[in-house]
């Protein structure tokens, strides 16, 4: 059987591939906001075509974490870092999705002008770039400490996606023409909140990777495991 080298040189290209795909999900997300602030159809499209490649991204991630497990049996340290790359892959792919569905409402916003600037999405969209260039730093240094940051985050967008919600309701009742355009947006307000639960996930495994603790688990700090993490 391979040794813990060889297994440390596999978890690091593994690594690679996940920054690799982080950064075409980062695009993509650029993107689909650019397409929905603009109402720029082509820019829509070119999102759609793209999560193809995001796509093409979590399948050869899962095979790579498919084959590291039955070369090397990993235990302990290196198959928490392991599981990790296959929930890290996973959320990676959806945001991917959530980037798709929030450029495809693009389509149906040029008949509502203004109605954009009456709600929380520009700050959202703002927040949510920044919370997923974070994680990407916090994912390529391992970076516990940022990661948590990025979960605190997560709060604000919940708090802006019910303001905007709230906004929008109250712009359909009060401008009935505008309803299908509002409907539009909110669906564009859950798909960024949805994306930043995603975020706020990743974030949440580079903690476990680090510290092998489960937030979701917890509702007090825990102590340190003796073993030290592995590299990914």
């Amino acid at each position: 059987m391979p040794g813990p080298r060889r297994l440390n040189d596999e978890l690091r290209s593994l690594h690679r591939l996940l920054l690799a795909m982080s950064d075409v999900v980062d695009a993509q997300l650029a993107d689909a906001l650019n397409a929905l602030v603009d109402h720029d159809g082509e820019l829509a499209e070119a999102v759609a075509e793209r999560d193809r490649e995001v796509d093409a991204f979590e399948l050869e991630i899962d095979r790579q974490c498919e084959r590291l497990l039955a070369l090397h049996a990993p235990v302990a340290a290196y198959l928490r870092a392991l599981i990790m790359a296959v929930k890290i892959n996973t959320d990676l792919e959806r945001i991917g999705d959530h980037c798709r569905n929030l450029a495809r409402h693009t389509h149906h916003l040029p008949d509502a002008p203004g109605l954009m600037t009456s709600t929380t999405i520009p700050h959202m969209a703002d927040l949510s770039r920044t919370m997923l260039r974070h994680v990407q730093e916090a994912l390529a240094a391992q970076d516990r400490l940022l990661a948590r940051k990025v979960i605190a985050s997560d709060m604000q967008i919940n708090r802006l996606h019910s303001d905007n919600l709230d906004a929008l309701v109250a712009h359909a009742q009060e401008c009935p023409e505008h309803a299908e355009a509002s409907m539009h947006l909110m669906a564009a307000s859950k798909a960024l909140e949805r994306i930043a639960d995603h975020i706020k996930n990743i974030a949440g495994n580079i903690v476990f990777l680090v510290e092998g603790v489960d937030l979701r688990r917890l509702t007090r700090p825990s102590t340190r495991p003796d073993a030290p993490p592995a590299e990914l």
